[in-house]
């Protein structure tokens, strides 16, 4: 029979399976990893271009490799501002370089299966960009205005943008150009947003990032801005026909990135990331759904 140490422990490992479990899912950078293959399924409707699974599962997991390094690096950081993800990344540091290996296989797999010589370069100047970074280029945003910002996205957008065109073979047009811009634009401001939990800490560092540079509330006002500035690149490619009517349905989400925005402006620095971080990043997991709407709406009507 059992002892009831036995069964004790045997109630025990569901609970601390699934508490395991749940500090991974959260931890792992796996939710904001979707934004890679959501920037590239918008990029596939608004080209109408064919997408395939293999490039999906490229687009996020460069993001996803990305997210769980910069976590692991900066576990030690972490301790003062996010001990729970600095404890779940020391627990599993031991095994930590075989997940990241595992990643890399399949991404190998992937790119040397289905993909071309063009597409591989192209993956590997961005992986060489994200490693640049941290090494020498840091230094810059003391230097130079929100350059980290700019950096940051100028990735995102180009490799949200691009990657269809180099997977497919296909050439490059003024839609892409339009697109990415609309991207840059649209996805500046997330990461300026997010640089306001840790002002006190930039300035200590030198660092000039917007929230620095402005305070708050001027920044705020400077995010909203950039948010309508994002959809002249937009309207631009629909007035010359060569992005699809449809796209119009995205002004959702410029109503959108005001209800956060107008909603953090009165709030703490820890209730902004209790709150909203998640919903500002959330938007652009929202735009393929949000475009496949639109684009039936539209061929209905």
């Amino acid at each position: 029979m059992l002892s009831t140490n036995n069964l004790n422990g045997i109630k025990y490992f569901p609970t601390k399976f699934i508490s395991i479990s749940k500090k991974e899912i959260t931890y792992g950078g796996y939710i904001p990893a979707l934004v890679g293959p959501a920037l590239v399924y918008t990029t596939s409707v608004l080209t109408h271009t064919s997408l395939t699974i293999p490039l999906l599962i490229v687009s996020y997991l460069i993001p996803l490799m990305v997210y769980s390094y910069d976590y692991y690096r900066d576990m030690d950081k972490d301790k003062d501002t996010n001990k729970e993800r600095a404890s779940h990344y020391s627990q599993k540091s031991k095994i930590y370089p075989y997940i990241m290996g595992g990643y890399l296989s399949i991404l190998a797999i992937l790119l040397i299966v289905f993909s071309n010589w063009m597409m591989i370069a192209f993956i590997l100047s961005f992986i060489m960009l994200g490693v640049v970074y941290p090494l020498g280029l840091k230094n810059i945003t003391q230097k130079v205005p929100a350059f980290k910002n700019m950096y940051t996205i100028f990735i995102w957008a180009a490799a949200g943008t691009f990657s269809l065109a180099f997977f497919n073979s296909l050439e490059i047009n003024l839609a892409y150009f339009l697109i990415f811009l609309f991207f840059f634009l649209k996805m500046l401001p997330n990461t300026i947003f997010f640089d306001l939990k840790d002002i006190i800490s930039d300035k200590k560092e030198g660092l000039k990032t917007i929230p620095v540079i402005l305070g708050k509330e001027k920044t705020l006002k400077f995010m909203y801005t950039l948010n309508i500035l994002s959809f002249i690149p937009l309207f631009i490619g629909i007035y010359l026909n060569i992005i699809p009517l449809f796209a119009s349905i995205m002004l959702i989400f410029l109503l959108y990135s005001f209800y956060y925005l107008h909603k953090t402006s009165k709030k703490s620095n820890e209730e902004i990331k209790m709150n909203y971080y998640i919903l500002s990043d959330f938007e652009f997991i929202l735009w393929p759904i949000v475009l496949v709407l639109g684009q039936f709406f539209f061929s209905v009507v």
